[in-house]
């Protein structure tokens, strides 16, 4: 049977730079260089060991709601109280929580283009 592991999350951006901008503001992730391709530019954004490819190819806009697929992002963390400081810190916005669920911490933010981001903390 093969093995799977995660390999990245992509985005659809309006403003590719802005979104990188913003995963390295509030999780210091590492950027890529841009570069282009069939008429899109690209950023892999690296927050930890997760890489977001952040691209500006054609799409529909969506509203921050619950849907049917893939509904959102979860990073863990092992330093809640901090990282709600550092989401505080850098104004990023809240969607959901903070909230204690069956062991864990956890809060929703409102990420570049209406992307859920859940952090989470395991009591």
């Amino acid at each position: 049977m093969p093995t799977y592991s995660l390999n990245h999350i992509h985005h659809e951006s309006k403003d590719v730079h802005a979104a990188a901008e913003w995963y390295k503001k509030l999780f210091d992730a590492a950027l890529d260089e841009p570069f282009e391709r069939d008429g899109a530019t690209w950023i892999r954004a690296h927050i930890g060991n997760v890489t977001v490819t952040i691209t500006d190819r054609d799409f529909s806009d969506m509203e921050l709601v619950r849907y049917q697929g893939y509904d959102h992002l979860a990073l863990s963390t092992d330093d809640f109280d901090g990282s709600l400081a550092r989401i505080k810190e850098v104004g990023a916005n809240i969607w959901a929580g903070p909230v204690d669920a069956g062991g864990m911490r956890l809060v929703f933010v409102n990420g570049p283009d209406n992307v859920k981001i859940e952090l989470l903390e395991k009591k």
